[in-house]
């Protein structure tokens, strides 16, 4: 004998529709973030980056190599996964290694994407 729990308000159709209106909520009621790669704004250099990867913006892949050396770790993820995303590779990029450890990778996406690498610090 099977047991039904009684029927609540938010079962079925209703429940999708609450949660959709919640979500368009909650987002008008937020912070608007202007996506840009060049806002002191870790959202909003976030927020480019999953633009790029949305319209497959191929064109933004310099941006994304230079986000790979962001001091934001989430800025770091979702630029190699973008990358990655747009170009099937990860060149050995590890977002989450140190600092001397990424630097190699990032040379190696400095010369994959043609771009001018910077002179190596002393």
């Amino acid at each position: 004998m099977t047991t039904r729990r009684p029927r609540q308000a938010c079962d079925g159709p209703a429940r999708g529709s609450a949660a959709a209106l919640c979500a368009s909520l909650l987002a008008a009621c937020g912070p608007t973030v202007d996506p840009s790669f060049d806002s002191p704004e870790p959202a909003a250099r976030n927020a480019a980056i999953v633009e790029a990867v949305r319209s497959g913006d191929r064109a933004a892949i310099p941006d994304l190599v230079r986000m790979l050396e962001s001091d934001d770790p989430a800025t770091r993820v979702l630029a190699i996964r973008a990358l990655e995303r747009l170009t099937g590779r990860t060149l050995d990029y590890e977002a989450t290694a140190d600092e001397l450890a990424r630097a190699g990778a990032v040379r190696r996406w400095r010369e994959h994407a043609g771009m001018e690498t910077p002179p190596r610090t002393p």
